[in-house]
Formats: C-alpha cells, structure tokens, sequence
C-alpha cells in the first residue's frame, strides 16, 4: 500500500510539474521550463522518449544564456541533469563537448565528442566537431613525422651507436609517442626517461610504451624538462639526451633553449672535458670562490657541472658501477673514478648545419605581398604581410607552381650541440653578422628559404633541401615584402642574427615608393584574395554593375534626401564594397573582420563592423568560405541572419554556391591521416595513435600532392544559395530524413542527402575525396533598369543580367582546397560501382565512398 501511495505521489508531481513546464514553456520563460521539465520526467520517465527533442531543444537555448551570464560552472551543474534522464544521449554529448572546447577542455571535450560520433557516424556535425578536436588534441604534425621512415632509422641508428659506445642511460625530451624511448631501450639502455609536456600526449605515450614493452621499463614524466629535477624525477644526471624538438626554421621549437638546460642540469659533462682526477682539485676551489664572488651560472658552466658530477658519481658508486657493467662493449672503461666518453654526456642530434637561398616563387609571393595594384587606396600604402612568425613555413617541394632558386645555397651557420658554449653563443644573440650572397639566375626575389643538414652523430645525417629532401619536414621561408628584382651576379647582403631563433632580412631592406606612411598590415588569406584577379575583379564588376543601376533608380534625383546607402562585405577585403563607396558617397561600409576595419582605417576610410548593423542592408556582398578553403563555420545561419537585415530591394551578389566532390588515389594524404607501423622501425604506434586519426585535411594545395591520382570525373554535389540559405540538390536526394533512425543528431538543422553512382574504367584503390566550391552570380548591364533584388538576381530570368562562376580550384583562386580522406581505402575493379554518399546539414557535410550493393 505505502507503494502504491508513493507511487501515485510521484506521477501526481509529476503531472503537475509537467502542467507548469507548458505553461512556462508558453511564456517563453527557459529557465523555469527546463527545471519543471527536468522535474517532470524524473517523475515520469516513460515520457522522456516523447519530449526528447523538446529538452534538447530547450536545453541547448538555456545553456547558451547560463554560460554567457554565470559561467562554466553553472552551466555544468544544467548538463549533469540533462545527462541523468538522458545518460547516452549523442546530443547531450555534443553539446557538452562544444561547451567543453569554448572553455579551454580539449581532451574531456574529446571524450564527450567521440561518444557522439559512436553513436551518430553519419552526422556531419559530430564528425565535424571531432575532427576539430582531434587537430586540437593532437598536432597534426605528429603523423608525417611518425611516418617518416627516413627520420626515423636515423635516429634509431644514432641512439643504437650510441648505447654501443656506452651511454646507457637516456632521457627522452619531447618524447611525444616515446618512440626514441624505444629505440633506447631496445638498444639495451639500462635507464630511460621520457619526458611530455602535453598530458594526452604523454597518456598516450604511455600506452605506446606499454604496448611495446609490456613492463614499465620506461619512466614516464609528464613535465616539460626545463621543470626535470635530480633525483625526484630522475635518479642521477644521464649521458644521453634525445630530442627532435625542431621545426621548419630549426630553432623555432626551442631546441637550443631545451638542450642549454639540460647541459646544465640533467647531463653528464660533455665527452671534451678532461678526466675527474686531473680535475677534482681545481674544481673543487673553483664551486668555492664562485660562490663567494656570485658569478652568473652562464660564465663557470663546466666547473659547475664538474662539481654536480663529482657529487653525484661519489654518493652513486654502486649505480655508477652498475651501470659501467652493462656496457660490454669493446672499449668501455669501467673505472668509476674517470671520465670516459662512456659516460660522458652526450645529444642526439649532435649538430646542425644552416644555409640560406634566394628564391623566386609565385604561391609565396601571392601571399606575401600586393601585387594587384589596381586598387587606388592601396596603391601609395606599404602593404606588409603580419605574420607571428619571423618565417612561414612551406613543403617547397610540393608548393603549386614550384619554385627557382636565383642563388647557391649558402652556409649560414653552424650549431654544435653537444658544445654547450656554441649553443650559449647562438641563444645570446652572439652570432650576428651580414653575408653578401651572389644571384645567379634573373627573377623576383620573392622569399629567402632555410633548409639545413641535421647530423644525428657522425654517420647519420637528414636534410630539408626541397631539392633532394629526405624527410617530410618543410622549409622556413622569409618573404620578401615588396618586390626584388635580380639579375646574375648581383650581391645581395643577408643580415643574420640568432637570439634562440634565426632571424634574416635583406639589407638595405626594399622600400615602397611612400615608407613614410605607417604600413597596413594584412594576413596571407587578405593577400591570396587581392592577388586573385579573376576573383576581384568579378566583384569589382558586380559593383559597378549596381551603381549603374543605382543611377538609373528612383534615388537618382533624391540622392542627398534619401538614407545613406548601407552596403555590406564579407570578403577578406572589400574591394567590391570600396568601389561602391566611392562611386556613392552617400554610403556606409560594414565589414565582419576587425583587422580588416583597422587595416582600412590606416588608409582613411572609416567603416563599421556588420556585427553593429541596426539598419536594412541595400547592398551585401557575400564570401562563404573559409582560408583553408571550407565554407565559413555557421554560414547558412549567418545567411539567414542577413536575409532578415535586408532592405525591400536589397541587392545579394553572388547569388549560390555549388559543392563539388572529386574522386582520388593519393598514398601522400594517408600518410598525413594515420601512422602506418611499416614506417616506425619495429614499434607499434597505430595501434594507439589513429585512435586520433582525423579524415578532415584543410588547406590542401591539391594540384601540386606528389602520387596523386584522380579516378573520377568531380560531381556537382548541392546548390547552397546565398540569398535564402536553402539548399537545392545536383543529385538525386532522400526525400524524408528521420534523423533518430538515420544514426543522425536530432539538432543542427535539417539533414538533406545525396547520392551518386560511380562507374570505374578500371582497377582503383581510392583514398580521399577532395572538394572545392564554385561561385555563381549575375548582376545586371547597363541595359537594365531598377535595382535588382536578391530574389530577381537569383532567378537568373533577365535577360539583361550577365552570369559569372569562379571555382575555389582554379589556379588563380585566393584559397586552397579541403579533403576528406577515406579512413579505409576503397579498392574497385574495372566495371564496378561505387556509390557516394554525401549528407549535408546546415553548411557542414560528410561524405563516404562504398561499394554499389549487389541486386537482390
């Protein structure tokens, strides 16, 4: 009976808790909604099937005000109830792991995300969010290093020499997957080390280990090595350090600053200092007066690390002796009381040697520098590319176009880093001087590239010179910004410094004609687009084309009565929006990038930010994609958003998008996509590592990837247009999409998808899909009269309007392109079909490539 009561207690709560819910719900008041609805189907759980979307509905409205007014917290303590009535949720999931990623929690985000994707494969929308995370996660660079089988037998045989000769204790520093920890163990090192900064990383790492070992061999430290103290993380300074922490420039990963403290602190004297006994005595009086007269630590280096090795080899005997008796090789002295190169501290890679040449190269330059000067108020400006970095990194090799070197590589310097005064030397700026390096081709001088000999030991040595580079590393590359132009034998003077990293300039440094004016400052995408005449100038047109009809409208006899003209542009540069401005005065510009406005600022146009906007758009000039050629994150909402903000005869230009799908055999995008253990020397790492493989690779210049094969004519996929924000099918669609029964999201916006049947002329093994846009516009002639709206101007039906397409593919397009890669590849034999897939949702999609299924 006392059952039944409280049974009968608990709907009755129920009930009314859901009475309250609609009667909130009604008023619009979220908060209250959420909470009676909460309330409601803890009561009455059978009921949660039914308001399912109604909570995800309502919970993803409330959170977005919770977070935005009271924080992380608060907005945390919403999803744990959602997550107690719905705690398999893939939509809770993803919600959550969006809340997660804003907030700086990339990995428990991850793990939310990936639950999602279990659940809802086919959603493009989980898929993409996990890709996101995953290139958050993981620095992608980690794949075409894991694959690079060169790279890596170079430093598998220098650690193997090394422990050969004696130094049988390591330390791993930047161990990432602890690959080099392996080579070292399985060389017979009697102590490893590896050291991660990054926590999954270093978890990740850790398993690698496991999995190969199966015993914890190899100590694990999950701290950068500058914070590596002697003995809590590691018993007694090692004799080996391993550390591949360089990147394109060589310095730019802090490798000097690295390998400067661990000479200090976490080595063995280097193998040129002389043997203990001959030393002890002048050591010893040498560590007193140093601390008497406070000299730097920089300036006694030796002497102290002398003093920190006589400490520790005297209270460590035994480990010393230990140690000694494992290395049998040939030549090892087992004398604890002397210093042999056994036990003598030593770096992998020894040294490095740097060159620098001239090159010419029109993809550097187009996003370098202005070479379009048909725009007036840039003409007079110092145009300069803003970069983070002293260098851009490039795969010359592989860049569209190529490259042409108008000098010799020449040698800039030297780095040895197992002399810790030269590497004290190149971290305080002590290597400062000018080359006079001789052109021997004509051309622009469009960039100084780096590349450099990196020499594991004296056997062992990798380079990254694009011409006959072994490796998968990229160059540093120096743009020029403004052009040089050279003939044979003119001397050019390279002023070089190195304060921890190289920085190179040209001397006396190229000036535009006014240097005097402060220069603007511009990003590679802004640039990319100047440079790209087709584009612009398209835009330009389309801009004329309006103002002409502006003439021609009822506002040409009230000009200066009517409102201002209210014009709108998206583009990296509003070269479209600029003309219109100054072929209508009476206007006002709004731009969506705040670098853009400041950039325009500096050359006296003021214009305002579109997220000001309070009045009806006349005029908007649309750009949906991305620099790394993928539509803009959110595009059909922002689509919308300005559909709203449109005058009565607002003008839209262009006026669609097309999707366009390619088909492709490419080995070099799989080694970008996941670890392949034939390229790893006996370890397994894919095992553990494509556990984070990503299928999304952006930015991807696709006419220049080496072995790439395309076994497909492309396919027009969908038509997003640009001044509704529908979606309009180029092949045949599902017509009805249940998105709980399709492993589908049930939010983010209507799912449409598309199908396409493949036939193969012959035999294929089909690796990614690479996509790209076209642009398609019309705007009226001269011939026409009256300002076109956005609905006119999509309609195409005038015969007075000229039509226009531009393909993110084309050679001169301001962007790359973007690809998704197959996470299997598909092999198909001559005959056979295959069938893509592609399911799109609000501007984000996926797409999957299979085997036709046989007739039943």
């Amino acid at each position: 009976m006392a059952t039944s009561t409280h049974l009968l207690g608990r709907a009755y709560a129920g009930e009314r808790q859901l009475e309250l819910f609609h009667q909130c719900h009604e008023r619009g008041e979220l908060g209250r909604s959420f909470s009676h609805l909460s309330l409601a189907l803890c009561c009455l759980p059978h009921l949660k099937d039914h308001y399912y979307s109604t909570y995800l509905q309502i919970f993803d409205e409330w959170s977005d005000t919770v977070e935005e007014t009271r924080g992380l917290k608060e907005v945390m303590t919403l999803c744990e109830t959602a997550l107690d009535l719905y705690p398999h949720s893939p939509d809770l999931n993803y919600l959550l792991a969006k809340i997660l990623y804003r907030h700086g929690s990339v990995q428990e985000a991850w793990n939310h995300v990936s639950l999602a994707q279990l659940a809802c494969p086919r959603d493009p929308n989980a898929q993409d969010t996990g890709n996101r995370l995953t290139n958050a996660l993981v620095d992608r660079w980690h794949l075409p290093m894991l694959n690079d089988k060169r790279r890596n037998t170079a430093f598998k045989r220098a650690i193997e020499r090394a422990v050969a000769q004696g130094h049988c204790t390591l330390l791993d520093i930047g161990c990432g997957t602890g690959l080099f920890s392996l080579y070292g163990r399985n060389a017979g090192a009697t102590e490893v080390y590896a050291c991660e900064v990054d926590k999954f990383m270093c978890e990740m790492g850790l398993n690698i280990l496991q999995l190969n070992s199966g015993t914890p061999s190899i100590k694990m430290i999950n701290k950068h090595s500058m914070n590596i103290t002697v003995p809590s993380d590691i018993q007694k300074r090692v004799s080996l350090v391993v550390s591949e922490t360089v990147d394109a420039g060589l310095f730019g990963e802090h490798i000097l600053t690295t390998f400067h403290h661990a000479w200090q602190h976490l080595l063995l004297p280097p193998q040129s200092s002389t043997t203990l006994q001959q030393e002890m005595p002048n050591l010893l009086s040498a560590s007193c007066e140093e601390e008497q007269s406070g000299d730097e630590l920089s300036r006694d280096f030796h002497l102290l690390t002398y003093e920190a090795t006589v400490t520790a080899t005297i209270n460590s005997l035994p480990d010393s002796r230990a140690e000694k008796s494992a290395c049998t090789e040939e030549g090892c002295d087992n004398s604890p009381y002397t210093f042999s190169p056994q036990i003598c501290g030593r770096v992998i890679p020894s040294k490095a040697e740097v060159f620098v040449a001239f090159i010419n190269c029109d993809y550097i330059s187009r996003q370098a520098k202005l070479l379009n000067h048909s725009f007036w108020y840039l003409k007079t400006r110092n145009v300069c590319l803003k970069l983070q970095e002293p260098y851009m990194s490039e795969k010359l090799s592989q860049v569209p176009g190529g490259f042409k070197l108008l000098s010799e590589w020449t040698h800039v310097t030297t780095v040895d880093f197992n002399s810790p005064d030269d590497i004290t030397r190149h971290l305080h700026g002590e290597i400062n001087k000018s080359l006079d390096i001789q052109c021997k081709n004509c051309g622009t001088l469009d960039a100084v590239a780096l590349a450099y000999n990196l020499h594991m030991d004296d056997q062992e040595c990798i380079n990254t010179f694009p011409e006959n580079c072994d490796t998968l590393w990229e160059n540093a590359v120096y743009p020029m910004m403004a052009n040089v132009d050279v003939i044979s034998y003119d001397v050019i003077t390279v002023d070089i410094q190195c304060n921890g990293v190289l920085k190179l300039s040209i001397k006396p440094p190229p000036l535009v004609e006014d240097s005097s004016e402060d220069p603007v400052y511009l990003n590679t995408s802004t640039l990319r687009f100047l440079n790209s005449k087709s584009f612009t100038s398209v835009y330009v047109l389309a801009a004329q084309s309006i103002h002409s009809q502006l003439r021609n409208s009822s506002r040409r006899d009230a000009v200066k009565s009517q409102p201002p003209l209210i014009i709108c542009d998206t583009t990296p540069f509003p070269v479209a929006g600029m003309k219109l401005l100054s072929d209508w005065p009476n206007s006002r510009l709004y731009v969506e990038d705040a670098d853009t406005q400041a950039a325009l600022r500096k050359t006296g146009v003021e214009v305002e930010l579109c997220e000001d906007l309070e009045e009806p758009v006349d005029v908007l000039f649309l750009w949906p994609f991305s620099g790394e050629g993928t539509l803009k994150d959110d595009i059909v909402k922002k689509i919308l958003l300005y559909r709203l903000m449109m005058a009565e005869d607002g003008c839209v230009f262009p006026q669609s998008v097309d999707l366009i799908i390619g088909v492709m055999d490419s080995p070099t995008l799989t080694t970008m996509t996941r670890v392949d253990d034939s390229n790893t020397c006996g370890i397994r790492v894919a095992e553990v590592f494509n556990m984070v493989q990503t299928v999304h690779q952006l930015d991807v210049p696709l006419n220049s990837l080496p072995n790439t094969v395309e076994v497909a004519a492309p396919i027009p996929v969908l038509r997003l247009s640009l001044s509704s924000g529908l979606t309009h099918p180029l092949l045949p669609a599902t017509p009805e999409v249940n998105t709980r029964d399709k492993q589908l999201l049930v939010l983010g916006g209507e799912v449409l998808e598309v199908f396409s049947n493949i036939s193969f002329t012959q035999a294929s093994s089909i690796t990614a899909l690479p996509y790209w846009f076209q642009l398609r516009g019309s705007f009226p002639t001269s011939g026409a009269s009256g300002l076109h709206s956005a609905a006119s101007l999509s309609s195409g039906a005038e015969s007075t309007e000229a039509s226009m397409t531009l393909s993110t593919r084309d050679s001169d397009s301001p962007c790359n392109q973007s690809i998704l890669v197959l996470k299997k590849p598909l092999t198909v034999e001559a005959g056979e079909d295959a069938v893509l897939e592609v399911v799109w949702r609000e501007g984000v999609f996926s797409a999957s490539l299979q085997h036709r299924p046989s007739p039943d």
